[in-house]
């Protein structure tokens, strides 16, 4: 779901279900291990002692969004919820609570929940309907996504991921925050936040930024680039880094499930894994404009000896379902110039469809 990708646009034109891009958690938000500290981890926990000192402030960021009928008709329903912040600039420090999606039906529906921020000119009126991002950003050009957590559900049931995180140095904001429930699927739905947003009126210094780690792919069936029938090969998404600094944290959510063809037989596994290469990205994998690689390939194998693994969650699934899980990983590892961040995925199924969507992202600072 990140822009709606390759799964929503063989729904739309198919006859397996109506629409969407990929999503669901049918008993799934505690389905899924732990996450395993990755091989060659060299990441640590940033020190907190600066911000810990400052007063924090907390913002309900509650919102409720149930699609009419003659909504679940529609390709995508994006809601928007304002919630005003107080006057001059504030931190950004981090989340709590829920996020949840409640289908009445067995079929595939998904929803993209964003945290964002809308630094300046009116705020959007709460339950403001949009019918795709181009449309919402016309309206609010100075609106802009902070953090998103995928949710996807191919059958019936509730699917839902808590949230809890604080980071190590905060993201501007000013003017008012927006929660934005993003639905593309098969049928009505409910979709609601119990999100509560830690933020401080003193600034961090350096603030931070984020960088975008996260795509989506599509396994068991071909329907154009960035899927596979070929479940032994992987994907990849490129980041390059630009300006010296800090790697903080990883944050955000994976969400991989069945969708709308015929489900694995048995039990199923995704890699989700995110590399470090110092000095450039390798020339062996072939990646397109936006750093993602269109076709398949045995990319693990194409990783440098020097590359660092800085995280890895390994989700497990049986036949039909998603498997997801909300992360988190502190770090503390230096990059410059031309280094690469890897987003990886990879799949281990009987055969089946699996839809791979990683909505983590990199907490950053520049070197001062």
């Amino acid at each position: 779901m990140t822009g709606r990708t390759t799964i929503a646009r063989f729904l739309l034109g198919s006859t397996l279900l109506l629409s969407v891009a990929a999503f669901q958690a049918f008993a799934v938000e505690n389905s899924s291990p732990p996450i395993v500290p990755p091989v060659g981890d060299r990441s640590a926990v940033f020190p907190l002692d600066s911000l810990q000192t400052a007063d924090t402030a907390t913002l309900d960021l509650s919102a409720s969004a149930t699609l009419t009928a003659a909504q679940a008709t529609q390709p995508e329903n994006i809601f928007l919820f304002s919630f005003p912040l107080p006057p001059g600039q504030q931190s950004f420090l981090g989340l709590n609570g829920e996020v949840s999606l409640i289908s009445a039906l067995p079929v595939f529906n998904e929803s993209l929940n964003s945290v964002a921020v809308n630094t300046s000119g009116p705020c959007p009126a709460d339950g403001s309907v949009f019918p795709n991002y181009t449309a919402v950003y016309a309206a609010y050009p100075n609106l802009a996504a902070l953090q998103s957590f995928i949710l996807k559900n191919p059958d019936r049931g509730t699917s839902k991921v808590a949230i809890d995180y604080r980071m190590p140095v905060g993201l501007p904001v000013s003017n008012c925050m927006v929660i934005m429930l993003d639905w593309e699927g098969g049928s009505r739905v409910n979709m609601t936040s119990t999100l509560k947003m830690i933020y401080t009126a003193e600034s961090s210094s350096p603030a931070g930024m984020l960088l975008q780690t996260n795509q989506e792919f599509v396994f068991g069936i071909y329907i154009g680039p960035g899927s596979t029938r070929n479940d032994s090969l992987s994907f990849v998404q490129e980041t390059r880094i630009t300006q010296p600094g800090t790697l903080l944290a990883f944050v955000g959510d994976i969400s991989d499930s069945t969708f709308g063809i015929p489900a694995p037989p048995g039990l199923w596994r995704t890699s989700n894994d995110i590399y470090l290469v110092p000095g450039s990205c390798p020339s062996d994998i072939p990646v397109i404009s936006g750093g993602w690689t269109p076709m398949g390939g045995d990319y693990y194998s194409d990783l440098p000896p020097d590359a660092q693994h800085l995280l890895s969650v390994p989700l497990l699934g049986f036949q039909k379902m998603a498997a997801q899980k909300f992360v988190y990983q502190p770090l503390d590892v230096k990059v410059e110039p031309g280094d690469c961040l890897l987003t990886m995925f990879g799949l281990s199924a009987p055969k089946g469809g699996i839809d791979s969507e990683n909505q983590v992202k990199a907490v950053f600072v520049t070197a001062q």
